[in-house]
């Protein structure tokens, strides 16, 4: 499942197969969230968090397969290969910014929402480990505190990937005379 060009990345074949397991995971969520299929979510837990748990691993999925088995994989920084065509970054860049954004909103829906909430904490090093129940207080202190993280993470991703994809676009993007620009050497 390793690409033999590069054994740090996966091949084609191995990311379809990353990305339907993915896929499957998170299929029984959204079935559930929408009402498909009978189960019992946490009390108090509502539908929509539900659907939208499972929708980041199906939107994981996809970008596994897009990333690697459309766009030819990521380069030593993480941004696509040089060569992947538009319409792949562009895909890679709304599933990305949809998976950050539903992660959001779970962790914000945790720390803020109404309803009650029941957690627990744990800690482990070698040798040592306890668990116990944490207040609702902590709980909601601590997820809130994630959400806001994540949200600076989602405006920070979405306003630098939509200047990458523009700068992208300017490069890739036919000119006047019908030829299309030559990529800038980095």
């Amino acid at each position: 499942m390793r690409s033999p060009s590069n054994p740090n990345q996966l091949s084609p074949r191995g990311a379809i197969i990353v990305g339907i397991l993915f896929m499957v995971f998170g299929a029984y969520p959204v079935l559930l969230g929408l009402g498909v299929v009978h189960g019992r979510p946490a009390p108090g837990v509502q539908p929509w968090v539900v659907l939208a748990a499972g929708s980041m691993f199906i939107l994981a999925g996809l970008a596994m397969i897009n990333g690697y088995a459309v766009a030819g994989g990521s380069q030593a920084n993480g941004d696509l290969a040089a060569d992947a065509p538009l319409a792949a970054r562009v895909t890679q860049f709304v599933l990305g910014t949809s998976i950050v954004g539903l992660m959001f909103a779970v962790f914000a829906w945790v720390a803020f929402g109404s309803g009650e909430r029941h957690f627990s904490s744990s800690f482990s090093i070698p040798g040592l480990s306890t668990s116990g129940q944490s207040s609702e207080r902590t709980g909601r202190i601590v997820f809130g505190i994630a959400a806001v993280f994540i949200g600076l993470f989602f405006v920070f991703g979405a306003v630098s990937g939509a200047k990458r994809l523009w700068r992208d676009s300017q490069r890739l993007l036919p000119v006047e005379g019908g030829h299309a620009s030559e990529p800038e050497e980095q």
